[in-house]
């Protein structure tokens, strides 16, 4: 399929301010691998008189001839003789215009090769930048490089005029790039690969198993080995994240499970988890009501879609994959495709909520997360605690439509969550794939709020 460039309004909207302005304007941009860094920067410097540099895993010499060629191939005339950093700094700001905009690309590639380069960038900042009507742009998909730019101790501290934190899309926004199809087989595509660009833009249908036949399991296609590509890319000893990724994926979410099933000693599992988190590859979650990040309650789970899909279904498969059977989309993935969606549609009804919260007056919270104490879980807890209002939720992706069995245990577990107990009002939400049956729409209860498909379509289709 031809991927368009989609959404990104709000990014493009901050990039373009800073370019009207009539001062010197630095902005950092970064997010993790494939999330669309590079894409948004082009699509923003298309119709203005830039230059592009991508930075890459040369020597420090090479590095710099390498952004020497692309000013020269900009700037024209007689080559420069650069031989150091300010050669580099001197020439630019001899020869660039007004409104010239300067990309430097995965900029953390250049310090890993001098340490330097910081303090270097800050005396093009400071000697030939600040005063100019220019804007530098200095992009990344190591996380904490990025953000350690940002930090009190480093050179360049202080001088950005802004920054921009590249997120993965919500559903909402990735369906737009989703083989064209129904709304209940969008959801099932955003489960699988969820919303990264260039996942999606290697998609091209008829159907969900065929993409995942054709795009993912195929030794031949880029999607089969990404996420290891990605993990050897980001981690020089990779194996340990790969067991600890693919334990998480088969359902262990806390260090002691996860230890437990590598075999990995449990003091060195928090370093790991650190490390993933890290590069937004995994999330650490705490039950919504829970006081403080640091709960003992919290959980570790895979937060990108495509990942967790190949860590549970093909990582542990690969001998079968290569062996060449035939089957085994059919029978290992497409067999259990609806409890693994399950899952994911709860990020799709929380969207929903964040989405409705905006204009809906029955919505009205300012927190939202899931809910669990030892055996108990809530799908969705969303709190208003100016107002002492509390909304549970259960997202059911099941065949079957939602009966008043399902409500009245909602409302059993609803009094084992110790918020405000006694002093607030609850309201239950449902969401269902298939609907729900005629004994519990006819209920007349004003504290439910019944939600199928058709509604999800309307708000986020």
């Amino acid at each position: 399929m031809t991927l368009q460039f989609i959404d990104r309004k709000e990014e493009l909207s901050s990039l373009e301010k800073k370019h009207a302005s009539k001062n010197f304007e630095f902005v950092l941009i970064y997010g993790r691998r494939r999330v669309g860094k590079t894409e948004l920067i082009k699509k923003f410097i298309e119709d203005k008189t830039s230059i592009y540099c991508l930075a890459s895993l040369e020597d420090k010499e090479r590095q710099l001839e390498s952004i020497t060629e692309n000013m020269y191939k900009h700037f024209g005339g007689f080559k420069p003789d650069i031989r150091q950093w300010t050669d580099l700094f001197e020439y630019f700001s001899s020869k660039a215009e007004e409104k010239t905009v300067l990309v430097i690309d995965e900029f953390p590639y250049l310090i890993e090769e001098n340490r330097s380069i910081p303090s270097y960038f800050q005396k093009f900042v400071d000697e030939y930048l600040k005063d100019r009507d220019v804007m530098l742009i200095l992009c990344g998909s190591s996380i904490s490089m990025m953000e350690d730019l940002m930090s009190y101790k480093n050179p360049l501290y202080g001088r950005r005029t802004g920054q921009i934190d590249l997120k993965a899309f919500p559903f909402k926004e990735a369906k737009k790039m989703i083989p064209e199809t129904t709304f209940e087989d969008s959801i099932r595509y955003y489960s699988v690969f969820g919303s990264i660009p260039f996942y999606l833009k290697k998609l091209d249908g008829p159907t969900l198993k065929d993409d995942i036949k054709e795009r993912v399991c195929r030794d031949t296609e880029i999607l089969y080995e990404e996420p290891q590509i990605l993990l050897r890319q980001e981690f020089r000893t990779p194996n340990r994240y790969f067991s600890i990724m693919e334990s998480m994926a088969s359902g262990r979410t806390t260090p002691k499970a996860i230890s437990d099933d590598t075999k990995i000693p449990l003091q060195s599992i928090p370093k790991y988890l650190g490390e993933l988190r890290r590069i937004r590859l995994i999330k650490h979650e705490i039950p919504v009501t829970a006081r403080g990040r640091r709960s003992r309650r919290g959980l570790y789970k895979i937060a990108d879609n495509y990942f967790d899909f190949w860590f549970r279904f093909i990582g542990p498969h690969l001998s079968d994959i290569e062996g060449g059977y035939e089957g085994f989309v059919e029978d290992y993935v497409m067999a259990d495709m609806d409890r693994y969606v399950g899952k994911k549609f709860e990020d799709v009804c929380v969207e929903y909520l964040k989405e409705i919260v905006r204009y809906d007056d029955q919505f009205r919270f300012t927190k939202i997360g899931r809910w669990w104490y030892g055996e108990d879980e809530i799908d969705i807890v969303a709190l208003n605690e100016r107002e002492s209002l509390i909304y549970l939720g259960e997202c059911k992706w099941s065949h079957q439509r939602v009966g008043t069995d399902i409500f009245e245990r909602l409302k059993d577990k609803a009094g084992k969550v110790r918020w405000r107990v006694g002093n607030r009002e609850e309201r239950y939400i449902l969401f269902s794939k298939a609907g729900f049956t005629d004994e519990l729409t006819d209920r007349e209860d004003v504290s439910l709020v019944l939600i199928d498909m058709e509604d999800l379509e309307e708000v986020l289709g």
